[in-house]
């Protein structure tokens, strides 16, 4: 007869069990139920908190790290909405391009002029060299 590849339970073979399949069933179902037993004493009770067994470990386990991922989740929320503030404070500050008197209007300007001024250099330097 053939068997189960992990647990070796014996099955009926189709078409060659006559008249003993039936045994051969109830002894494969109980079989599988004490596999399932043994898995069943190994995890215990999720409530058990004396021993503590394995399920109730794994229910903490997914209890913590939900918890931690909430904590994490609060903490990135509030680093974000810091940050989102605190570029937006540097925005108020900086300012825009076209606005006079802004930061970013008055480092334009300078660029400009610190150009111009470059440009000044490098042609007094070649009117003085070719004196």
């Amino acid at each position: 007869m053939p068997v189960t590849t992990n647990y070796s339970i014996t099955l009926p073979t189709v078409g060659g069990s006559k008249n003993v399949w039936g045994s051969t069933l109830n002894s494969a179902f109980t079989a599988l139920e004490q596999e399932v037993y043994d898995v069943d004493q190994v995890l215990g009770a999720a409530d058990d908190s004396a021993t503590p067994s394995l399920a109730y470990n794994l229910a903490q386990a997914s209890t913590n790290a939900s918890t931690a991922l909430s904590v994490s989740n609060k903490s990135l929320n509030t680093t974000l909405t810091t940050l989102t503030s605190r570029v937006s404070a540097l925005e108020t500050l900086v300012g825009d391009v076209g606005t006079s008197g802004s930061v970013a209007d008055d480092a334009r300007t300078a660029k400009t002029n610190a150009a111009s001024a470059l440009s000044d250099a490098q042609t007094a330097l070649a009117t003085a060299q070719a004196l």
